[in-house]
């Protein structure tokens, strides 16, 4: 059987980014921050491994109206030239 280390980490947040974090957390509906932040990183780690195939945009879609949207993210440009 194994067991998951864990380990505590503090974070010193501007006020804006704080409130930004709280909004997310509430609107994502998750328990805790620490969990807005797991997924957060979750979703990150996704992205930057699609960016280093050279997958660079994100497109979102509406399922209602079926319109679409690119989402451009700087840093994974920069992932994808490496």
């Amino acid at each position: 059987m194994t067991t998951k280390k864990s380990k505590r980490v503090a974070f010193t947040f501007d006020e804006r980014s704080l409130t930004t974090l709280e909004e997310m957390t509430n609107a994502g509906k998750f328990s805790s921050i620490g969990d807005t932040v797991r997924e957060s990183l979750q979703i990150s780690k996704a992205l930057q491994t699609q960016a280093k195939n050279g997958y660079i945009e994100v497109i979102v879609r509406n399922p209602k109206t079926g319109e679409e949207k690119i989402i451009v993210i700087p840093s994974l440009q920069s992932l994808s030239e490496e």
